[in-house]
């Protein structure tokens, strides 16, 4: 039993993984196109706004998925750490 969940938990850890590339890729993009609408002025202001909202919704999946990064990686190691 234990030997299935560790291969839902390896699938998982790669499906999180693509995420956090995902989300970075999308977090750069928007940044630019944030910036570039902060650059060209007040015209822009309502394409400013929801580029800025996007790159909210990029930084929480960075956060979640780093959130679960860290647990695997530190319960991994606490686990290692415990076998005699």
């Amino acid at each position: 039993m234990e030997k299935n969940w560790k291969r839902w938990l390896f699938y998982v850890d790669v499906i999180v993984i693509a995420i956090f590339a995902i989300a970075t890729v999308y977090m750069a993009e928007d940044a630019f196109w944030a910036g570039y609408h902060r650059a060209i002025g007040s015209s822009h202001i309502n394409e400013y706004g929801e580029s800025m909202w996007h790159l909210a919704r990029d930084v929480a999946f960075q956060v979640a998925s780093l959130s679960w990064i860290f647990y695997r990686l530190f319960r991994c190691q606490f686990l290692l750490l415990k076998k005699p």
